[in-house]
């Protein structure tokens, strides 16, 4: 098994030295003599030296932050921001420290032993009964925004109710809440199973690993986090033993040997140790690659809520399906730092997934992404007949499920890092038209409107940006 650390695993590092930068607008600066530039907040200036805190925000990682002090011997300038603005940056940063620190608890929480009791500052779940199961403890938390249930065990629960807490903030802070929502009530099964048979309810056979429902506002999700967990501390267990009976043969045979090893059984015994540990390491990112992909799917699901429930009306303003997964899609990977969420570079996973599709003239054309029908978007289980279902085009439908998902979120991309149309009044004023347009004409030139191109032009354009774009979100020059 391989994986990736988690996000909030690479959101607490902070670095020791961070390097000179292109400070951005809303920073203090401390330009040096021999030219560097750094951004971030004066702490103290004295006449011998200022002391400050450095900021570095890169595209596609954590804001990473470290506390240098600079000689004015050293110094040429500091350029101050305004105290409405530096007021605003304390506050920020202030948020970020508390924000790394309840994540970091958590981790520690989540790795430690069992019996600690969990105490995390504004998160504390309530002990409820599993409606599945009244003889099983499960996890229920209040938000604004939310109504959290789950029979995840107590570490994994609240670290499902911080990243619903940030998510919703995050999300709100960019597109800010236009209708009287209701909180959305959110259940997480800890196995799949129990999942699947109440999804089966009211979509049989879906594959989805979640499922937001807008007319009853519910957001069903589930997780084999469990069951992986369980695996992986058992495969612990399994090599500790192994270690610890190795370590006693060593001992028998050195003291066989006269107190000697023989290089040959040395050189076993190093191999079975490396190859233990790099077994346990290959188990312990597997289990945060899950705790990483459950989050991004709660945070996808999030979205979908947040913007049908708070924002856009889905009977007289509703977003076009398209656009509402090409939505949740862009910023299911964002980073979450102090309420707002960065997602300004593109999945490596889907942009290469889009040039596959255009390198094997299987992207969809615009007007077809435009007009897509939403139940491109779902995937059923077949396997119960062993005959997926084909649809005229000829495709299968998880063929056209992908096709669906990738060109809606590069189109989304496109618009709101490319374009810079998504959020803002002209974005509004498109989906006013769109919930006025009859029939596909009117739904394309709502969209030229919105866009200001006709559509050839802009689907030259877009394909364009995705040859250009590059793993940070910037775009290669002109060759």
């Amino acid at each position: 098994m391989t994986g990736r650390f988690s996000p909030f695993v690479l959101l607490i590092l902070l670095s020791p030295n961070l390097s000179a930068q292109n400070p951005t607008p809303d920073l203090d600066q401390v330009e040096l003599t021999n030219g560097r530039v750094f951004g971030g907040l004066v702490l103290e200036e004295t006449p011998s030296q200022v002391r400050f805190r450095v900021v570095s925000r890169k595209s596609g990682r954590p804001t990473l932050t470290s506390t240098e002090t600079f000689s004015r011997t050293d110094i040429r300038s500091v350029k101050r921001l305004t105290d409405p603005a530096r007021d605003s940056l304390v506050r920020k940063l202030s948020d970020l420290d508390r924000q790394r620190e309840l994540f970091l608890a958590n981790l520690r929480q989540l790795d430690g032993p069992a019996d600690k009791k969990l105490v995390i500052d504004g998160i504390r779940p309530t002990a409820v009964a599993w409606e599945d199961d009244p003889n099983q403890t499960a996890w229920a938390f209040d938000s604004q925004f939310f109504i959290l249930t789950t029979n995840l065990r107590e570490p994994l629960a609240v670290l499902v109710t911080l990243q619903l807490e940030e998510i919703f903030r995050a999300i709100s802070n960019l597109i800010p809440p236009k209708l009287p929502g209701r909180p959305t009530r959110i259940r997480i099964w800890a196995d799949q199973a129990g999942y699947l048979r109440a999804v089966a309810r009211d979509q049989p056979n879906l594959e989805h690993p979640a499922f937001y429902d807008p007319l009853t506002n519910r957001i069903l999700a589930g997780t084999d986090l469990a069951r992986i967990e369980s695996e992986a501390a058992a495969l612990r267990i399994h090599h500790a033993k192994q270690l610890g009976i190795l370590t006693q043969r060593e001992l028998e045979i050195q003291k066989a040997m006269g107190g000697r090893i023989p290089q040959e059984f040395a050189d076993i015994a190093t191999r079975a140790r490396r190859e233990l540990r790099d077994a346990d390491q290959k188990n312990i990112q597997a289990v945060r690659q899950s705790r990483t992909r459950l989050l991004q799917i709660l945070n996808h699901e999030a979205i979908h809520a947040y913007l049908g429930n708070w924002v856009y009306d889905r009977q007289h303003r509703p977003l076009p399906r398209w656009l509402n997964e090409g939505m949740a899609q862009v910023f299911e990977t964002g980073l979450i730092e102090a309420g707002e969420i960065r997602a300004d570079w593109p999945d490596p996973a889907r942009l290469s997934g889009v040039r596959q599709l255009i390198r094997d003239g299987r992207f969809p054309p615009l007007r077809k992404i435009l007009a897509d029908s939403p139940d491109h978007f779902l995937v059923r289980n077949a396997s119960t007949n062993n005959n997926p279902e084909i649809d005229p085009s000829g495709q299968t439908e998880r063929e056209a499920s992908r096709e669906a998902y990738l060109a809606s979120w590069i189109l989304a991309y496109h618009l709101t890092f490319g374009l810079k149309k998504i959020p803002g009044p002209e974005f509004d004023q498109y989906l006013e038209s769109l919930a006025k347009a009859k029939g596909k004409a009117e739904n394309v030139a709502a969209f030229e409107a919105w866009t200001k191109m006709e559509m050839d032009k802009f689907e030259k354009g877009m394909m364009d940006f995705i040859g250009k774009l590059r793993p940070d979100g910037s775009l290669a020059p002109n060759k």
